[in-house]
């Protein structure tokens, strides 16, 4: 158990910082109206294509249990093996807040005149994030799956068509999501996924004072009194990575972006 935990904490905490970083963002504005300006469209489709992988679930011959890392998150919640006076509860607050918001439906305007067609699509902002991501990602030659899952999502909404008709209407779906929404609710994206790597810098500290000590009287020299239950060299790995994170603060403040990011789609 507290192995599977370390593996999820580290791995999400190294993908956060991935995504939500000023190689690829600046922050600008003052709290509470912040927003997130990426440096270029370049980076911003790097952005999503990251922020699909970190919604898709993990490899199922991969060293954890198969579960996307939102999901191993909450199981971290419900069994914390570090938690110190209920240090997990913020994080928890965070991660099912993120998880509701991206399960939404939204109705979207869409125009498609690939298909003629003029839809208000009936559409989950994880459906739209993933989709989006994955044309961005493979292509269009390489997004069959993404075309089928449109397909259902237009009969939802009330517009039947074949799978050759939703191949046609993707490059419109992919414009007005990537090139319009996402611009738009990706500011809000950025400021949840920094809450959870805030969270888990909170939710850990505890174990970092009790674990962290000096091998010599250098300051270069220390060590971790890593828990014995975590036997397995990855998980050990792991266990070091996620404190030497926390020898410091998130690099990245914590930021609050503007209602005007938050109120529409």
């Amino acid at each position: 158990m507290i192995e599977q935990e370390v593996i999820i904490l580290r791995n999400v905490y190294d993908h956060i910082g991935e995504m939500v970083n000023f190689s690829l963002m600046d922050i600008q504005g003052r709290d509470p109206n912040s927003m997130i300006m990426f440096k270029d469209m370049n980076q911003r489709k790097l952005f999503f294509i990251l922020l699909v992988d970190f919604l898709s679930v993990t490899d199922k011959r991969g060293p954890i249990v198969q579960t996307s890392f939102l999901g191993g998150l909450l199981r971290v919640c419900e069994n914390p093996q570090f938690s110190e006076a209920d240090s997990e509860k913020g994080l928890k607050e965070v991660v099912i807040r993120f998880k509701v918001w991206l399960q939404e439906k939204r109705i979207i305007d869409i125009w498609m005149p690939s298909i003629s067609e003029e839809v208000k699509l009936s559409i989950s902002r994880l459906d739209a994030i993933k989709m989006s991501g994955d044309v961005s990602k493979h292509n269009y030659l390489r997004a069959s799956g993404v075309a089928l899952r449109l397909q259902e999502i237009l009969k939802e909404s009330g517009v039947s068509v074949e799978t050759e008709q939703a191949m046609l209407a993707l490059p419109d779906f992919y414009e007005r999501f990537h090139d319009d929404i996402l611009i738009y609710l990706s500011s809000h994206i950025c400021e949840f996924l920094n809450d959870i790597r805030w969270a888990i810098h909170t939710y850990l500290r505890p174990e970092f004072s009790k674990s962290f000590h000096r091998t010599s009287s250098s300051v270069i020299d220390y060590s971790y009194h890593v828990p014995k239950e975590i036997q397995s060299e990855y998980a050990r790995d792991c266990y070091w990575e996620l404190m030497n994170e926390l020898r410091r603060k998130p690099y990245m403040r914590q930021f609050v972006v503007s209602e005007s990011f938050k109120s529409e789609y």
